[in-house]
């Protein structure tokens, strides 16, 4: 009976828990199986997305994607949609493990993977499930940017290169992964990455034409919402992203709080910009130090997930998923890592305290606004490149890694 349990119990309890947790995913008002689909049904009937779907500020090429879902009834497309999340919830750990665990010599044990996959999921549990509470599509695309680091991981330059394109196409930020693979010199997969997300963005426009429309959907896309958060807010139709906002949990969104936008734009400008080039030269910093030890993609991938929020113009609660990879690859190596454990284990608590103890249902929506209010997420994030740079300057902590244990050994017998 016991090794059935220990195979099946935990498919058993995910199995009980998602289905347990389905009437607060198809009882939630922010529903992105009302927009999506809309917006692909904006594609079939010819429609100008920016009027048709206003809220819709994605990429077309995802309204593309889910263009099955359109004709659907409502109930389907929950369901459906709700088993295609919580498969790339499940999925975006398995796969996490699988690019970390390159780091290491000896691979890790079931005993081990059991305590890497209950303190990830604790640390990182929050943001699965708003993902879910908004039915959005951060961890849909999670998956495509987990399958093309671990094409990395396994010298599949081609394909991982095309899937991280991919993923850009869906959710635009990941596009920080270009510049990565050229300064890598992973150059077939920078041309697999230009080559699958140029297709993918430009699938809608080979298929459907905007009535009345003098540009086509991505070229719309590039300048009324991408182009316009970053050079030209005038020209933005929707600007969600400017002035004050505690739901905005990037820099941006930190600086506004702080700066009044209108008043001080100036200001406002030099303070962000600063930041967003301090975080920008930290990263290059650690990205570029020679890390010859051992396969280290898990942690590139990791600094580039932090910036992918820090960097956005946006970003919700839900994008904070992507924290995934980095609490799986720090896990692992908090665990094994007898050089700096004990600062793992800090800035592991401290993280976890800005990004999720403090804003939450069990401590009240009063202390969960204070705390957006005051930027914690922002906080939290950005205390996990503490724990990734001692890694990256101090060669000893992997090099010194030992498989983790942690039980109680019986007296010998007299």
């Amino acid at each position: 009976m016991k090794p059935w349990i220990e195979r099946y119990g935990p498919w058993i309890a995910l199995f009980i828990s998602a289905a347990a947790y389905y009437r607060r995913f198809i009882s939630s008002q922010d529903t992105g199986m009302l927009l999506y689909p809309q917006a692909a049904q904006c594609l079939l009937d010819n429609q100008i997305l920016q009027k048709c779907a206003l809220p819709f500020t994605y990429p077309p090429a995802f309204a593309f994607v889910v263009i099955p879902l359109a004709p659907l009834p409502m109930w389907l497309r929950l369901l459906i949609w709700y088993a295609i999340t919580v498969a790339a919830s499940v999925g975006a750990y398995k796969l996490s493990e699988r690019i970390a665990a390159r780091m290491f010599v000896v691979p890790f044990s079931d005993y081990e993977l059991a305590w890497v996959r209950v303190i990830s999921i604790v640390l990182s549990l929050k943001f699965v499930l708003a993902v879910l509470e908004n039915q959005a599509y951060d961890t849909f695309s999670l998956i495509f940017i987990l399958l093309g680091l671990l094409g990395l991981t396994e010298r599949r330059d081609l394909l991982g290169g095309a899937a991280l394109g991919f993923a850009a196409a869906l959710k635009a930020t990941p596009l920080i992964f270009l510049p990565y693979l050229l300064v890598k010199r992973r150059f077939a997969a920078a041309a697999g990455f230009v080559v699958v997300m140029l297709l993918a963005s430009y699938a809608p426009d080979m298929f459907f034409t905007p009535t009345g429309a003098t540009e086509g959907y991505f070229r719309a896309w590039l300048q009324q919402v991408a182009g316009a958060s970053l050079f030209d807010p005038a020209a933005a139709k929707l600007v969600f992203w400017t002035g004050a906002n505690a739901f905005n949990h990037s820099l941006r969104g930190a600086v506004s709080l702080r700066i009044d936008e209108a008043s001080h734009a100036g200001l406002h400008k030099l303070v962000l910009y600063g930041l967003d080039f301090a975080f920008i030269a930290l990263a290059a910093a650690l990205i570029m130090v020679r890390k010859a030890e051992r396969d280290m993609i898990a942690i590139d991938g990791s600094i580039l997930l932090i910036g992918t929020l820090m960097l956005s113009p946006m970003t919700s609660r839900s994008h904070y998923v992507l924290l995934v990879l980095p609490y799986v690859t720090l896990t692992m190596v908090m665990l094994r890592d007898r050089v700096s454990q004990r600062l793992g284990i800090a800035v592991l608590a401290v993280s976890f305290f800005f990004l999720t103890a403090t804003s939450n249902d069990v401590v009240g929506k009063t202390i969960s606004d204070w705390a957006y209010e005051h930027s914690f997420l922002v906080i939290g994030a950005l205390t996990l490149m503490i724990y990734i740079a001692a890694v990256v300057w101090n060669p000893a902590v992997l090099r010194e890694a030992r498989p983790f244990v942690w039980r109680r050994t019986k007296p010998a017998p007299v």
